[in-house]
């Protein structure tokens, strides 16, 4: 009769210290892994708003380019025998 009431009180201990230890992970450990999700997700939405508003509109500043003299049409230069004469024998 001994043994079965040393294994009845090594049970109840048992399924006292698991009772005790799931309610233990159920209200104090659960919280901070809560609030600490939702930092996490402030701060990566934080992150991510800053990176879209640097990189959405780029700087398109177009510097200011000094070009030779330009001609307006350029196809008068087309021709390299424009300044020949077309008939030798005048």
């Amino acid at each position: 009769m001994n043994k079965k009431i040393l294994i009845i009180v090594l049970i109840v201990v048992v399924l006292a210290l698991v009772g005790g230890g799931y309610y233990y992970w159920k209200t104090e450990m659960q919280k901070p892994a809560v609030q600490q999700a939702a930092e996490d997700i402030q701060k990566t939405a934080a992150n991510i708003s800053d990176d879209i508003g640097k990189n959405v509109s780029p700087d398109v500043t177009i510097p200011a380019i000094s070009l030779p003299n330009l001609e307006a049409n350029p196809y008068n230069k087309t021709n390299p025998f424009s300044n020949l004469k077309t008939n030798p024998f005048q």
